[in-house]
């Protein structure tokens, strides 16, 4: 049976941890996955000040972590000096992972490559498993997310370099949005990773690689948790809407595009064009303020339902199959 769990980027409501945890709250859930907490980032924090300044609020509220979202691996293949501060780092994520009983450090493949993907690749292997060295001996498992520019930002190198790694400390995480920025299907994605993927971003993105709220991109996720409760999936969805331009910029776009009637700015025009169609999609005006929260209210909900959908379209297969048998 699938046990769909929700967490989230809550620092893209606000960096304030109070806020986040308030928000949690708010939407009866229970986990975190934290990025930026109190202005500062995740991978920044000792043991001791995550313990000090972090952890008591944590259990004040009765928040866990999901994973980690930390940026370990988003740095130039070929940076000596930023992959040993990096290693440094993992060193304190992990005794956080460890404090906080939580299983996952997300992690990336490496920007500043060569242009060489084959050159590259046996570096690409060399560093994480590196970073593998610093989990050894725990239950801590490194989180590989596909994102565009590095290493593995197409399902085909994902594949490829899961089976490189080849250990069971090294996992996937599926993030169909940055999929579809790198031009890639979703739907082909998901049925090449979905044996081997373990963890799941929430992030939709439109046909011209802006990021949306849920369900109104090509991010196919209907259509993916339908499988995962199918298949008996039992793990985290984590909200990323990443469409705090929307928030922040919709006024701005719709009054510039109106200054300049009739003058062709490509990118000002694409900008404005989809937060018009995001504002027609909700029912709001073109200059109707938006908040952080509220696109993260639209993405909590939209996520339950289709979380609901495919459950009731579970259930009703199953009846089904039951009346026939």
């Amino acid at each position: 049976m699938a046990n769909i769990k929700i967490s989230g980027f809550y620092d893209e409501v606000s960096g304030d941890l109070k806020t986040q945890l308030e928000t949690i709250k708010a939407y009866g859930e229970s986990y975190l996955c934290p990025r930026k907490i109190n202005g500062k980032n995740i991978a920044d924090y000792t043991l001791e000040e995550f313990e000090k300044d972090v952890k008591p609020m944590l259990d004040e509220y009765g928040v866990k972590f999901s994973s980690i979202g930390s940026p370990i691996g988003k740095i130039g293949l070929y940076d000596d000096k930023a992959y040993e501060s990096q290693l440094r780092k993992l060193e304190e994520l992990v005794k956080i992972c460890q404090l906080m009983g939580c299983k996952y450090i997300r992690m990336f493949s490496f920007r500043g490559l060569s242009g060489k993907y084959d050159l590259d690749l046996p570096v690409v292997v060399k560093r994480i498993k590196g970073f593998l060295e610093k989990v050894k001996g725990t239950d801590v498992v490194l989180l590989h997310e596909n994102e565009k520019r590095i290493w593995a930002d197409t399902p085909e190198r994902v594949l490829e370099l899961y089976k490189a790694i080849d250990d069971p400390q090294f996992q996937l995480c599926f993030d169909a949005s940055n999929y579809v920025q790198c031009g890639v299907d979703v739907p082909t994605a998901y049925e090449m990773l979905k044996d081997v993927t373990v963890y799941y971003h929430v992030k939709d993105c439109s046909p011209e690689k802006v990021e949306v709220p849920l369900g109104l991109g090509i991010g196919d996720y209907q259509n993916i948790i339908n499988d995962l409760v199918k298949r008996g999936y039992d793990g985290f969805m984590t909200m990323e809407p990443h469409t705090g331009k929307y928030a922040d910029n919709k006024k701005l776009f719709h009054c510039i595009g109106w200054l300049f009637f009739g003058i062709k700015f490509e990118h000002i025009d694409k900008w404005r064009k989809i937060f018009h169609r995001i504002d027609e999609a909700k029912g709001i005006g073109h200059t109707q303020p938006v908040s952080r929260r509220q696109m993260m209210d639209w993405q909590y909900e939209a996520l339950k339902e289709m979380i609901a959908n495919a459950q009731n379209a579970s259930t009703e297969t199953k009846k089904t199959q039951k009346k026939e048998a």
